[in-house]
């Protein structure tokens, strides 16, 4: 008789089969072990079968809560109204806080926009009357030509031209010219034309210069009328003249000499024209020599 160990958890009836087997080989051949081993397999299987049966069920796993997950933040509010005020702040016009007050007659900050505007809206413009000029009484003109400024200078009403009255160098006072007139070479005349500008200028006005050589010739009287009174030609004065060969009582005390004009000589940049007042008489002198100066704004 072969003996076989039990394995825990058979029933009985599957122990007596497998012993009967074993046990009782008269009731037929001797036993196939492979038989055997099937059928103990099978019982097993059976076994386990029912015992997981018997078994109580395993609780189900609780399943985790998902994990709240934050609120959205609420959208900001728009507070268009004070928005509508900032931009009209920023604008600063009238017709900006009229654009608010349009959109918001009774918004938050429609009073103040209405002070805003109360003053362009209530107060008149000032309206400041200049006096009317008191008319200047007629003047006389000097050889019916020159209007006496009351300033040390006059206008030639034929040419616009206002001039001084003095040489440079020479002071107006007492209806004469005071000192004595100065010679400058020609680049210094014009340097100190620029330097009475800069100090104040003369007479009211800062624009004073040497003038041009056509200019100059319009200074230019032959009291004898030849060639004629106001030679402006270039030509020399002929016959009897007085001298120096301008209208004296509206240039007094002129030297009888040479003077400066602006006008460089077109053949030769080292000379420049001038008008001798011995005789009206336009030349060219070198630069570097000392010659005299009047001086003129306007025209040009």
């Amino acid at each position: 008789m072969q003996v076989m160990i039990m394995r825990n958890g058979w029933n009985w009836i599957g122990w007596g089969i497998v012993v009967g087997l074993t046990s009782f080989p008269a009731w037929g051949a001797e036993p196939d072990p492979e038989a055997v081993r099937r059928l103990m397999e099978k019982y097993e299987r059976e076994a386990a079968e029912e015992a997981a049966k018997q078994a109580p069920a395993p609780k189900p796993r609780p399943k985790p809560e998902p994990a709240p997950q934050p609120k959205p933040k609420p959208a900001p509010t728009v507070n268009y109204d004070h928005e509508a005020w900032k931009s009209a702040e920023r604008c600063g016009t009238a017709a900006c806080f009229r654009a608010y007050l349009e959109d918001y007659p009774k918004g938050r900050y429609a009073r103040m926009a209405r002070a805003r505007l109360e003053p362009e809206s209530t107060s008149p413009p000032v309206v400041t009357e200049r006096p009317a000029a008191k008319p200047r009484p007629a003047k006389t003109l000097i050889a019916d030509r020159y209007r006496d400024n009351g300033n040390g200078t006059v206008t030639d009403v034929n040419t616009g031209l206002q001039w001084m009255r003095c040489s440079l160098g020479q002071t107006w006072g007492s209806r004469t010219c005071n000192g004595k007139a100065e010679a400058y070479p020609w680049q210094a005349a014009l340097d100190a034309a620029d330097a009475l500008n800069r100090q104040g200028g003369y007479a009211d006005h800062q624009d004073w210069r040497v003038p041009t050589k056509e200019e100059l010739q319009t200074l230019v009287y032959c009291s004898s009328g030849q060639p004629k009174a106001w030679n402006d030609t270039g030509q020399l004065c002929r016959s009897d003249y007085e001298r120096p060969t301008l209208y004296q009582s509206v240039f007094p005390n002129t030297p009888v000499e040479l003077y400066w004009s602006s006008s460089v000589y077109a053949f030769n940049p080292d000379g420049a024209w001038l008008v001798y007042f011995y005789d009206g008489y336009v030349n060219i002198a070198t630069k570097a020599d000392d010659h005299h100066a009047r001086l003129v704004r306007g025209g040009q």
